[in-house]
């Protein structure tokens, strides 16, 4: 099995932290077979980190989607780790992704459990942070193959409030398996913000397995320039409404596990 590690980048503002989700990728102690590292903005620094172990790819888009989409389809591995530039793995990540894709058949998507770390990498405790970031927190394993429509959610309140949002929550701790996701390029290319919560309904529209496992393997960076917090202040709803949209849509017209 060959595993990519796929990074997007999209605000030079986060170059510094890039360099750090770099590092946790090169690092692992079952190293990526490929790096790929889809960035909005050029770099020189950044580009001769990442040469040695893939490419980098530039891709200017106002949503995360076309920067997803782009790498998947410019990578070679079986399985796909997805990074988030600000954020980081813990060094035993991607054997934990190794291990699940090569013992569970019909696995499409592996999600684990995450870290809170501050801007400079300091461990945080939810109760520290707003109550929506501890409801984010799956202390127990789950297999998940079920009617696709249980999710659908007829507002998006509803789905930015869901009870199975722990689930998939943070692209980061997700790997997915590549072909669950190359026959649906065109949808991904439409997400704007929501890739974790796409990349869930995709697999299970497919009928594939998805595994959450309870073992912290990412560090998930809160800070003043994350989208979440974004969100949570109430930026960006129109984009989330146009998300929201696209997952309904795809429930009702693209579910192939009837």
């Amino acid at each position: 099995m060959e595993i990519t590690a796929l990074i997007i980048s999209t605000t030079r503002s986060r170059a510094p932290l890039l360099r750090y989700a770099i590092s946790s990728a090169i690092n692992q102690s079952r190293g990526p077979n490929e790096l790929v590292v889809v960035m909005s903005y050029y770099d020189r620094e950044i580009k001769d980190l990442v040469d040695p172990y893939g490419f980098v790819i530039h891709h200017v888009s106002t949503g995360v989607g076309p920067m997803w989409a782009r790498g998947i389809r410019e990578s070679s591995g079986d399985v796909i780790a997805f990074l988030d530039d600000d954020d980081e793995w813990l060094q035993n990540k991607l054997s934990h992704v190794e291990k699940a894709f090569s013992s569970i058949t019909g696995l499409g998507l592996y999600h684990n459990l995450f870290q809170f770390v501050d801007a400079n990498g300091n461990e945080l405790h939810c109760h520290e942070l707003p109550a929506y970031y501890c409801s984010m927190i799956l202390n127990r394993s789950a297999i998940i193959k079920d009617d696709l429509g249980l999710y659908m959610r007829s507002k998006v309140d509803e789905w930015l409030h869901a009870d199975y949002w722990s689930l998939f929550y943070n692209t980061s701790s997700l790997s997915a398996l590549k072909d669950a996701l190359t026959s649906r390029l065109n949808l991904i290319e439409s997400i704007n913000l929501y890739s974790d919560a796409l990349f869930f309904i995709l697999v299970l529209s497919q009928c594939y397995t998805v595994l959450h496992e309870p073992i912290i393997l990412t560090k998930y960076r809160i800070h003043a320039g994350q989208t979440s917090r974004k969100i949570l202040n109430g930026e960006f709803m129109d984009m989330a409404t146009r998300d929201h949209e696209l997952f309904n849509r795809i429930i009702k017209e693209h579910n192939t596990c009837r």
